[in-house]
């Protein structure tokens, strides 16, 4: 009986990874459409780029595949945009739902989840490899992250990729060509870290090489040339926007002139990188700073009880770290100190949004799971019954701060969100449409606050319809456009309602509506259809 036990038992934990993968899945999938409500307006810029791009080839400013788009003016990185084409496809080249538009941030992080488990597994312990994929699998920061379609967001996942299959390189040289593609197509996902890219892989190579890990050969060569193909781009980007060439237009490719450029965030004093990362110390202790959606209070980004381990992790990663330099001994914690130390110095680079220094928020999960490993390994060799008892003493209370933290997510972050997310605008802009083409109307007035790019998505307006009919008003904003035969006003003039217009509303604008429009609410949005 007891060997059959141990047998089940075996059984078990040897497809515990699969399941937490399986959970993480589900966390990450279920309700994607409907929590976050709507589409945030930087999200909808990217679905609504991709789709132009994927119909016509052009992005709202009219650059032909361009390797960095339009949007706010200074533009946004192209690769979520990339992954949605495989979407656009399925959908045959119609708008995707929100479902679909953030399927390929689920994707990337569900696959994210899977990676950090071989790659911890490879550099360290199957223990910790585990502890390492629950602790990402239920975090917060993660889970919500992995529920929206932010560009940004692709960052952490891809720099990962790019580390694990730098660390199979070293055993297998080949493999080093899959890393270079990988932290190549990173650049493409956030700016913020085009300098951090080169720092890590520096770390790496130097320390590889000095301890002969790493050899300069066809391979390695080969690597190298590939990122740099890949980087190519978005230097001569950079060259462009900093008016030292200029805009490039190829007929597969442009490198367009942003009409704002945002090199001049990045600090270059003392005084001001030290602001920058007290800032950034300020985010990961209060947990508190950013918009009601980056951050759900009281779970924070990593739970109170994961921020004890976190910092039990680093100090213990450095303590062996230093040992390692001092025996001059190969040592895996080297490769989590430099994702720490790439995620720093993204820290110190501009004055810091949660979103903004994502690149470090992976690394502190592993520095976390490595501090649970440590504390139970030091409790392992004093009081064996003790260790055995703390694990899931740890587990059950994560899994605890993950269950409320689910019910304030499906409950108060939910109606939070809605308000920032515009949950119902999409509704209201199909119904006035709607009402448009039954009252014999052909102008549409919507309140500023839904924000352009939601107007361009949810009315599938074409790039050469956009651009043949747009007026002005702070470019690149628009003031009206055209889609088919209705005009679009992006905001409402309510000293001159008139007849003539159906509009779209914020709920707390309906008392000016009563008298003259029937009103039609969706969620906090409201259509007002002239009653004459």
């Amino acid at each position: 009986m007891s060997a059959k036990f141990q047998k089940i038992l075996s059984s078990a934990i040897r497809f515990l990874p699969f399941f937490i993968l399986s959970a993480g899945a589900f966390l990450r999938l279920v309700f994607l459409g409907s929590v976050p409500g709507g589409m945030h307006q930087d999200e909808a810029i990217v679905a609504w780029n991709a789709f132009a791009v994927f119909n016509e080839g052009i992005d709202s400013a009219g650059n032909r595949y361009p390797i960095y788009m339009a949007d706010w003016g200074d533009g946004h990185s192209p690769l979520y945009g990339w992954l949605l084409t495989p979407i656009y496809l399925l959908t045959g080249g119609h708008v995707a739902p929100a479902f679909m538009s953030r399927l390929p941030q689920v994707f990337v992080s569900v696959l994210t989840l899977w990676t950090i488990y071989l790659l911890m597994k490879r550099l360290f312990h199957a223990r910790l490899a585990l502890w390492s994929l629950f602790l990402l699998t239920i975090c917060p920061w993660h889970i919500m992250m992995s529920r929206w379609g932010l560009d940004v967001n692709l960052a952490p996942g891809f720099l990962i990729f790019g580390l694990y299959f730098f660390i199979r390189g070293l055993e297998k040289e080949k493999l080093l060509l899959l890393s270079a593609f990988f932290y190549g197509l990173s650049l493409y996902s956030y700016a913020l870290i085009w300098p951090v890219v080169p720092f890590i892989l520096a770390l790496q190579i130097v320390y590889c090489l000095s301890l002969k890990k790493l050899k300069i050969n066809l391979w390695s060569l080969l690597s190298a040339l590939l990122l740099f193909l890949l980087a190519l781009p978005l230097i001569l980007f950079v060259l462009v926007n900093a008016d030292i060439i200029p805009e490039l237009v190829l007929p597969f490719m442009t490198i367009p002139r942003m009409s704002g450029y945002r090199g001049g965030e990045i600090a270059v004093s003392l005084p001001q990188m030290w602001a920058n990362f007290r800032n950034a110390l300020s985010i990961l202790w209060h947990q508190n700073q950013g918009a009601p959606y980056d951050i759900l209070l009281p779970w924070g980004l990593f739970y109170d009880i994961g921020r004890i381990f976190m910092v039990i992790g680093t100090v213990a990663l450095l303590v062996r770290l230093i040992d390692s330099f001092r025996k001059k001994s190969f040592s895996s914690e080297y490769f989590l100190f430099t994702q720490l130390a790439g995620g720093a110095l993204s820290c110190i680079l501009v004055t810091a949004s949660p979103h903004q220094i994502n690149a470090l928020y992976i690394p502190l999960v592993l520095s976390q799971a490595y501090g649970i490993w440590f504390v139970i390994n030091c409790l392992h060799h004093r009081k064996k019954a003790a260790a055995k008892l703390l694990s899931p003493l740890i587990a059950l209370t994560y899994l605890i701060c993950l269950l409320l933290f689910q019910k304030d997510y499906y409950t108060k972050y939910r109606q939070i969100a809605s308000a920032y997310f515009a949950e119902g605008l999409e509704e209201c802009v199909d119904f006035a449409r709607e009402q448009c083409a039954v009252k014999g109307l052909s102008v549409i007035s919507v309140e500023k606050a839904a924000q352009w790019p939601r107007l361009l998505l949810y009315t599938e307006t074409l790039p050469s319809e956009y651009l043949s009919s747009v007026i002005y008003d702070v470019p690149p904003a628009p003031s009206s456009f055209k889609t088919g035969d209705l005009l679009i006003h992006t905001r409402i003039n309510y000293d001159t309602l008139t007849q003539n217009n159906v509009y779209i509303l914020y709920f707390t604008e309906m008392s000016l509506f009563e008298a003259d429009f029937v009103l039609t609410r969706f969620h906090d949005w409201c259509v007002a259809v002239p009653r004459n």
